[in-house]
């Protein structure tokens, strides 16, 4: 670990020379390579003055010079890392904070000594030349946000600019505002300390500094890192493809926050050891994970000599921790960052909310890092193992194939007990986006474990019946069913019986027919599983509706239970998982597995149920699907964002060979600009939609309630149960299919390669298309209902809508929403007035209906379009969660115009739109990616999640070569595990 200016001494390191020969001999090298530039910036040279007499200390050294102390500290970082590594200490990883990015990248091959000494000489004179200071407070993030807003205006321009624990935060800012914040954390007993450097740094206010700071870089030669490099401020690693200067410059202004980020850094570290003369990082490592074994043998006068156990290769899988498969940053920069004081610290969270401590990690784009600020940091390790373990089903024949249940039971060891992960929606969401990233198989079992089958016991307050805690820890694999077969997209009359038997007080579940069978995936027998089953109760004569039963699939022996029968596994290429039919044959259910959400059978055997009528309760007992809808949005995002990356960087190498242009970007075409571009756009406005959905949610769970605006159950229940988030999925799926369809397409070949995991995303995506929900069925549901509601509410006069008033710059991100409110309005309008013509001719229900049904159609899938629109340009500037997207208004924009040239028949026929506006969309769209392009290295790191957990060959500098390496052949250099003949 590299650290930052905040704990720089000389002492110790003067102690420990006579005694380590190794350091001597690095501290000589390393300053004669480096004290070569101190007359470019009127220093003094600090190798000769290490062994004057009286002993060197930092405080002379301050005397001197901007930049003379910052040498110093960079040479002799340096030092101890060589040194490190002469006695056999080779580290498999860098970490670096703050001002250590210089160093590290140094070591790491990106520069010579003497660039690296160019650079930490040009920091010190521009960090100096600013002013300012630091004070180290003893407070967390929370506690340091709330002193800083109570201290009054005169600390206004104090921002938080490192968290090193929970127990200690660094802020930042001019020494006035400073003075005030000292003085109010006196008053309040919290201890505040000065730290010994004359500037500021992690501050906004160094934005000009850190401009002249990147233009300076962008003068030496860097080359990529020639081994992992990781940022604390950016939360990600360096890559071939990053922007050095950008990252080093970043961090004069960005703050960080070590506990945030330091799960993904340190995975699978077996020592940590700092590369610096002071332990303030080394004990922040300590706190944060005390288990963890760290080691800063300057100051604790013990020097490491041997190799480490050795880290998992990174080639082995797609680990977090490999060389360029960094973690995209928290923020929007190009990648990492790097200057600033750094205090032995770790990080900061630059913009706090008032009741969340940890707002740093949920607004972190990479799922990796999320999960490394909502678990612990061992579970968060023991978590990214499992997902770096990508495990392909059909390796083992499907019926003994207990894989998925062995990761999910992985998966649970690493989180807290099923019902406080379901109470929790910022760790379901990274976890549902983290699965689906790593294995879309993973998530479907994480989903009908976690999200369906304990959160309808939470749901439905059957929490008791999971006896000794079986499903809360995955020792059995959960299950919901749900559909049966024979009427598998709508579940309006489902046929599995539940008879009570009054005597007993027991239930009897029983298959009708072989239509009614259960279609699950737990056809894989070995492990023992249970499943929240959905049947109807019947008593005596009485038709209760249907409710959920908590069901024994499989004895502790991985058998079927008695009377339940399992079919032979039925391959499903999209999601490669053991399901089968599931037929119960009088199978007895206890009274207390009955999920009776407040309802009970008296003695005589009569129900009583709070709910109103049977579809109140089909939609109290499905409600448990808007867990799954509010989170589910978040993993399409995540799949489009990484697609969207893969697909960038892919297309970003590429040459054209046509004869317009050949050996021309083939991103300078147009048509590949609009896919790319608009993939692009489409993962930030799904963004911002699975947001929409998750504040949905929570407005639902404050409200205590599991119903939504009530809409007729007609073709399917779940608009019913909550239109909004039913239309949240339905667009989040639709959209992600549609967009990663395309992707697939403009990555040629390369695109359909499983280990690309396009052909994967693509099949998860397509697969909920119809489960969890039948899309077609929720938009019919939804636009019949917004034609009786338009009907209802219809009054003399033109329609309310008037083309004239939409805004006229289609580039606007105010336009599309406009567009498509208007359009939602017409189409209701005209299809209001065509059913209510049908009615007076003496027409009902299906009659008046299935000539109007492709209308509904389409009328719910521009309300969901218009749902999502107001999502996407709702905002400011960030992707719903605090975390900003560059030119995010511009990605807006194009993502309507994307749709709006796809829904041109409508928008025509309607006449909302004029046909001389709709043959300008594609310039407008020319117009966007113009605009777009400098920024896209900056947009790609902002949307892509899963860098760091599901990298692939797209992503690398040479996608060709890496093809063979990863199905274990030769490149060209070397050709004999070819085939030849």
């Amino acid at each position: 670990m590299f650290p930052g200016q905040g704990d720089f001494g000389l002492t110790e390191l003067l102690r420990t020379l006579p005694r380590t020969g190794s350091l001597a001999h690095a501290v000589a090298e390393v300053f004669e390579e480096a004290d070569v530039v101190a007359p470019e910036f009127d220093v003094p040279p600090i190798g000769p003055r290490l062994a004057s007499s009286p002993p060197l200390s930092v405080g002379a050294l301050a005397a001197d010079p901007p930049g003379t102390v910052q040498l110093a500290l960079f040479g002799v970082s340096l030092a101890v890392h060589r040194a490190l590594e002469a006695d056999g200490c080779r580290a498999q990883r860098l970490l670096a904070v703050s001002f250590g990015e210089i160093p590290a990248l140094t070591a790491a091959g990106c520069c010579s000594t003497a660039d690296g000494a160019r650079l930490a000489c040009r920091l010190g004179q521009l960090l100096t030349g600013h002013g300012g200071g630091m004070t180290l407070l003893g407070a967390g993030p929370a506690a340091a946000a709330r002193l800083l807003a109570e201290a009054g205006a005169g600390a206004r321009t104090v921002v938080v600019a490192c968290v090193n624990h929970s127990g200690e935060t660094v802020v930042s800012g001019p020494l006035d505002g400073l003075s005030v914040v000292e003085h109010s954390a006196k008053a309040r007993g919290i201890a505040a300390r000065r730290l010994r450097l004359p500037f500021m740094s992690h501050h906004p206010a160094l934005a000009r500094e850190a401009g002249a700071f990147a233009d300076f870089a962008r003068r030496l030669p860097l080359a990529p890192p020639r081994r992992p490099v990781y940022s604390v401020v950016s939360g990600r690693f360096h890559h071939a493809d990053s922007d050095l200067p950008g990252a080093l410059s970043a961090c004069l202004i960005r703050p960080f926050d070590l506990p945030a980020v330091l799960g993904t850094g340190l995975l699978d570290a077996a020592l940590i050891v700092e590369a610096g003369t002071g332990s303030t990082l080394t004990n922040s490592v300590r706190r944060i994970d005390p288990r963890q074994e760290a080691l800063a043998p300057i100051a604790d006068g013990r020097w490491p000599t041997g190799p480490p156990a050795p880290l998992p290769s990174p080639s082995s899988g797609p680990s977090p921790t490999a060389p360029g498969e960094g973690a995209p940053p928290p923020r929007p920069d190009r990648d990492g960052d790097g200057d600033g004081d750094g205090d032995g610290d770790g990080g900061t969270e630059a913009h706090m909310s008032a009741g969340r401590s940890a707002d740093a990690r949920a607004r972190a784009i990479d799922v990796l890092t999320r999960l490394s600020g909502l678990l612990p940091p061992r579970r968060a390790t023991e978590l990214g193992q499992l997902l770096a373990d990508h495990h392909r089903a059909g390796h083992e024949a499907l019926r003994t194939d207990t894989g998925a249940h062995r990761r999910l039971t992985r998966l649970a060891a690493s989180l807290p007990p099923a019902a406080e992960v379901v109470a929790d929606p910022d760790l379901l969401v990274a976890l549902s986006e983290a699965t689906a990233l790593a294995d879309p198989s993973l998530y479907q079992t994480f989903l009908s474990h976690y999200i369906l089958c304990v959160g309808s016991l939470v749901l439905l307050g059957g929490e008791a019946a999971d006896r000794g805690g079986a499903l809360a820890h995955a020792r059995t694999k959960g299950s919901f069913m749900v559909t049966e077969i024979g009427d598998a997209s709508s579940h309006l009359e489902i046929r599995t019986e539940a008879r009570f038997d009054p005597v007993h007080r027991v239930f009897t579940l029983h298959t009708p027919d072989h239509r009614a069978a259960k279609f699950s995936a737990v056809a894989a027998f070995g492990l023992p599983q249970q499943a929240v089953v959905c049947a109807r109760l019947l008593t005596g004569s009485q038709d209760g509706g249907v409710f959920s039963f908590l069901v024994d699939i499989t004895g502790a022996d991985g058998r079927p239970a008695p009377g339940v029968s399992v079919s032979d596994p039925i391959p499903v290429d999209a999601l490669p998982l053991p399901y089968g039919l599931v037929r119960f044959h009088g199978v007895r259910v206890p009274y207390d597995r009955w999920l009776a959400d407040g309802a009970v059978i008296d003695p005589t055997g009569v129900l009583h149920d709070p709910g109103s009528s049977p579809d109140a309760r089909l939609r109290r007992t499905l409600s448990c699907g808007q867990g799954l809808w509010a989170t589910l949005p978040s993993a399409m995002a995540a799949l489009t964002g990484r697609s969207a990356a893969m697909a960038w960087r892919f297309n970003a190498g590429r040459r054209s060979h046509g004869r317009l242009a050949p050996g021309r970007p083939l991103l300078e075409y147009r048509t590949q600009q609009h896919a790319v571009l608009g993939a692009l756009a489409a993962a930030y406005s799904l963004r911002r939609t699975a947001r929409a959905a998750l504040a949905a949610w929570a407005d639902l769970r404050a409200a205590r309630t599991a119903d939504g605006p009530d809409t007729a159950m007609t073709f399917s229940p779940w608009a019913a149960v909550d239109r909004s988030l039913a239309l949240y999925k339905a667009h989040s799926t639709r959209t992600a299919a549609e967009v990663i369809d395309s992707l697939q397409h403009r990555c040629g070949v390369s695109g359909l390669f499983d280990h690309n995991r396009l052909p994967g995303y693509l099949g998860f995506a397509r697969a909920f298309d119809n489960a969890g929900g039948d899309n077609t069925l929720i938009l019919l549901d939804a636009g019949r209902a917004l034609a009786e509601e338009a009907g209802e509410q219809a009054r003399p006069g033109p329609p309310p809508a008037d083309p004239g008033g939409l805004p006229t710059d289609p580039t606007d991100p105010a336009w599309w929403p406009a567009v498509v409110t208007a359009l939602q309005g017409r189409l209701a309008a005209d299809l209001a007035a065509a059913s209510s013509a049908r009615a007076g001719a003496g027409h009902r229900d299906l009659e008046l209906w299935n000539p109007l049904l492709e209308d509904a159609l389409e009328l719910g899938d521009i309300h969901a379009r218009r749902l999502a629109a107001e999502a996407a340009t709702g905002g400011d500037g960030t992707d719903g969660s605090g975390r900003p997207v560059p030119q995010a208004a511009d990605l807006a924009a194009l993502d309507g115009l994307r749709q709006a040239r796809r829904l041109a028949g409508p928008l025509l026929a309607t006449g909302v739109l004029a046909p001389a506006t709709v043959r300008d969309l594609p310039a407008a769209m020319d117009a966007l990616c113009d605009r777009l392009h400098r920024a896209l290295p900056d947009i790609v790191a902002a949307l892509d999640p899963g860098a760091g957990l599901a990298r692939t060959s797209l992503d690398g500098p040479d996608r060709t070569a890496a093809l063979p390496t990863t199905h274990g052949a030769a490149t060209d250099a070397d050709d004999r595990t070819w085939s030849t003949s």
